[in-house]
């Protein structure tokens, strides 16, 4: 092999490392014969000679076009040219099916992730979701709970009410009947039988009358209880084992009563018919 083939296997080792597309550089193809290669050489780089170019003459690409040329017109550089970046060719496309493979690889399983990520979301927000029906469930009973207890409060305080009121009522009449029975006593029997001594409850006196009672003034309602009193105690002396001397002395005491409150009576009356 002459010095000339081996440059021209160099350049075509070289050019292929390269990646230096030379068929494109010539504007022809991988079928392209050795004859149209020389006239492809010379239609593109006639613009790079240096009586074409002058100043603008660049020699690194002039060299380019001539080694592409030089390259593809000897068979076994050419061979070596095709045979290397076919091999570059092959590595790149495994390469890129590689990387095509990774990529698939590493969006299916971001894709799993992104899926599992959702439907973990998904999960916790049905948990959420069923935690809050469930307070909501709660707040409802407890509502529900609570009106039921205000209504039994409601019950039972209408009940204390109208116990209450019950009350009220028997009192009023029980102090009706006691007044009722008081002017009874007024007008009933004294000691052992029907009263003796003047007669009271003719003349309606006002209770706040102011009456002279010995030393002491009182009014007229206080006369009349102390002659309710009066009249209790005797009766009490009845029927206990008192004396005929106790029960003569509480008599007494019942008419001189009586006998004030007979004296306020006639006095009012003088008063009230005089004014």
């Amino acid at each position: 092999m002459g010095d000339d083939s081996k440059d021209v296997l160099r350049f075509a080792t070289e050019y292929s490392e390269k990646n230096i597309d030379l068929y494109d550089l010539l504007g022809v193809d991988a079928l392209t014969p050795k004859e149209d290669v020389h006239r492809a050489w010379r239609k593109r780089s006639l613009k790079y000679h240096p009586d074409k170019a002058g100043a603008n003459f660049d020699p690194e690409k002039w060299e380019l076009f001539e080694h592409a040329r030089d390259v593809l017109s000897d068979p076994n550089a050419r061979a070596a040219y095709d045979l290397a970046m076919k091999a570059k060719l092959l590595r790149k496309q495994e390469r890129e099916a590689m990387d095509k493979e990774r990529k698939k690889f590493a969006d299916d399983l971001e894709a799993g992730e992104t899926a599992a990520r959702k439907q973990r979301q998904e999960m916790e927000q049905r948990g959420r979701d069923i935690m809050n029906k469930e307070r909501e469930r709660l707040a409802e009973v407890n509502r529900m709970r609570q009106e039921e207890d205000n209504r039994r409060a409601a019950a039972a305080q209408e009940m204390e009410d109208l116990a209450e009121a019950k009350r009220r009522l028997k009192e009023k009449k029980d102090e009706k009947a006691r007044r009722k029975q008081a002017k009874e006593v007024l007008k009933g029997t004294a000691v052992g039988g029907r009263p003796s001594g003047p007669a009271n409850g003719t003349v309606s006196v006002p209770g706040n009358y102011i009456v002279d009672a010995g030393d002491v003034k009182k009014k007229y309602w206080e006369l009349v209880c102390d002659k309710l009193n009066a009249v209790q105690a005797a009766r009490n002396l009845q029927r206990s084992s008192a004396t005929a001397e106790e029960l003569r002395e509480a008599e007494r005491s019942v008419q001189e009563i009586r006998k004030r409150i007979h004296e306020a009576e006639l006095k009012f009356e003088r008063e009230f018919s005089t004014a």
